[in-house]
């Protein structure tokens, strides 16, 4: 027995191990997607601005409607861009400081087409410009009036300004991410210091990384970052943007995925290390009892003494009274069944064997962990009742039927007692039959002042002594929070019980 547990922590340990890839890579993957989306949206929002001027360009038939109408239109822009833009009205002179070849980032230049427009738009800029306090993100469009005459319009954006609206925006992420365009020039980091210099000089990026890639491939990439310090995953990608040639590379911590596993195993190993020790020594009593009621028979055989062989049938109930409670003490009975069900699956079904194992082990760091207020989010509560249903019908099979109706969204972050789901379910399969003939219906309904467990009333034939205490426990929690709606009574064939919220303050 003891050496099947071993190999059982063995055999677990290597499953998880081989998981921890795995799930590194796909939550780095998942943030990649998030934070590539969310930025490749905002900057194609601030590029499109510069669409929209053309548009106004257009419909405008002079120079005095075209700055009434471009005043207009920026004067209706969001309140927050006012310290990220700053518009550049129209223009006869354009700055002509000479700029280095990096900082070009498109430059389109349009025939020369004035037929049924006042102006014409010859050449649309969007390329970075450096300035006394850095860089700017420069938009420009160029138009021609019918006397030949060029003017300028457009909009800058200062590349900090562009990190400190980037950094509000995406405040809460674990993941960070860096914009560069061909050149290597960086136009996004967490830190400020980096912008306008190469990521080809601080990074380990270099410029063959980007020949070749396209939207959609991800490939990850594990490297040392030089922001965080640490191993990270990474992905790099082009942008998505009409007037720029931008990458975007995305990092997320690798220890971060990582730890949440190794919580796992610890625990893991802890449960296997507790039921070993508690086995050994489950085996040593019972070995020592049986050898002294051994020679207590040969003694009692030699005296031919009814009243001795009353006092050895006295004996042997009472040793397996102290051994049943014993074993209830130390072998929870959740525990025992959960683990044969492993031990049986591995063979059976490997890979639901993996997933098995990791819901038990959540499952039992949940139950050591409780809040300190002994009260717990809806969210987290179905979350573990789910966990349980897993093991549960892993067991019983059909035989057993769980349903979850209404609105989890609505009611995630209400509260009810810690494990007060997962106590009357377990009441429940305790209390009543669970056969292929006779199935146990359990229904959870989500209620707008609560949460109803219902279940069909079908008690088993020899009722097993039981103390109350999770009724009694949540009554306890109920009555502190002064929450009087707390109900539990059988009716119709039917096992009632109602959870109302409790109310935070």
């Amino acid at each position: 027995m003891v050496i099947v547990t071993v190999l059982s922590t063995l055999a677990l340990s290597y499953l998880i191990s081989g998981e921890i890839a795995i799930v590194s890579e796909d939550i780095a993957k998942r943030n990649f997607r998030e934070k590539y989306d969310g930025t490749n949206a905002e900057l194609t929002r601030l590029e499109s601005f510069l669409g929209r001027i053309e548009q106004i360009v257009e419909t405008s038939s002079s120079v005095t409607e075209l700055q009434n109408n471009f005043k207009t239109w920026t004067s209706f822009q969001p309140q927050q861009l006012d310290s990220l833009v700053t518009w550049q009205h129209l223009s006869a002179l354009e700055n002509l400081e000479p700029l280095p070849a990096i900082t070009t980032l498109q430059d389109t230049i349009l025939p020369l087409n004035t037929e049924g427009h006042f102006f014409s738009v010859v050449k649309k800029q969007s390329f970075l410009v450096p300035v006394q306090k850095g860089y700017v993100w420069r938009n420009k469009l160029t138009l021609v009036t019918p006397k030949k005459d060029s003017l300028f319009l457009g909009y800058d954006i200062a590349l900090k300004d562009l990190q400190k609206y980037f950094t509000n925006v995406d405040s809460k992420s674990a993941s960070y991410a860096y914009v560069f365009n061909k050149e290597g020039l960086c136009i996004l980091h967490p830190d400020e210091k980096l912008l306008g210099k190469s990521v080809f000089s601080f990074n380990s990026i270099t410029p063959k990384d980007t020949v070749g890639i396209t939207t959609g491939t991800e490939k990850a990439v594990v490297v040392k970052s030089e922001y965080l310090e640490l191993d990270v995953i990474r992905y790099l990608q082009p942008l998505k943007l009409k007037q720029a040639s931008w990458y975007i590379a995305v990092s997320s911590p690798k220890n971060i995925s990582e730890e949440n596993v190794t919580k796992i195993r610890q625990y893991t190993f802890l449960i296997y290390g507790i039921s070993t020790m508690l086995l050994v020594f489950v085996f040593y009593f019972f070995n020592r009892r049986i050898k002294n009621q051994y020679i207590e028979k040969e003694r009692l055989l030699k005296e031919k003494n009814n009243l001795i062989v009353q006092n050895q049938i006295s004996e042997k109930e009472s040793t397996f009274l102290q051994l049943q409670q014993l074993k209830e003490q130390i072998n929870p009975h959740f525990l025992f069944n959960a683990l044969n069900a492993l031990y049986m699956l591995i063979d059976i079904n490997k890979e639901k064997s993996k997933v098995f194992a990791l819901k038990l082990s959540k499952l039992y760091r949940y139950f050591i962990s409780p809040p300190t207020n002994n009260i717990t989010p809806v969210e987290k509560e179905l979350a573990l009742l789910n966990e349980y249903i897993y093991l549960q019908q892993t067991r019983f099979n059909k035989s057993l039927v769980v349903v979850i109706l209404g609105d989890e969204h609505a009611v995630k972050n209400y509260y009810i007692p810690f494990l007060a789901l997962q106590s009357l379910v377990e009441n429940a399969i305790k209390h009543n039959e669970v056969t292929k003939t006779k199935p146990l219906t359990i229904t959870v309904t989500l209620k707008e002042d609560g949460i109803e467990v219902v279940n069909n009333y079908q008690p088993i034939a020899k009722l097993q002594e039981s103390n109350h205490f999770g009724i009694d426990y949540l009554k306890h929690i109920y009555k502190f929070y002064n929450v009087t709606n707390f109900t539990n009574y059988q009716k119709n064939k039917q096992y009632i019980c109602f959870l109302p919220y409790i109310v935070v303050k």
